[in-house]
């Protein structure tokens, strides 16, 4: 499963360990999660996806082909 975290934790000025900390998970879990070593589950990958500010779709790219969108909003 791809993920884009990186690409916006970055702007927020958040650091791995800032996210981690604001979810209640590690640094290094959110390491593994963000270079493709781990998949989240359910609930951490929602937890990650609110502490952005985006939509779970926008962060996580569940089969490589990017056509799963959220029905509820303009995530694409």
């Amino acid at each position: 499963m791809d993920n884009r975290i990186e690409e916006y934790r970055k702007p927020l000025g958040l650091s791995q360990h800032r996210l981690g900390k604001k979810i209640g998970i590690s640094r290094v879990s959110i390491n593994k999660i963000e270079t493709g070593k781990t998949v989240p589950t359910l609930k951490i990958a929602n937890d990650i996806a609110n502490a952005l500010g985006v939509c779970i779709y926008k962060i996580f790219d569940l089969d490589g082909t990017g056509r799963y969108k959220c029905s509820s909003c303009d995530c694409s």
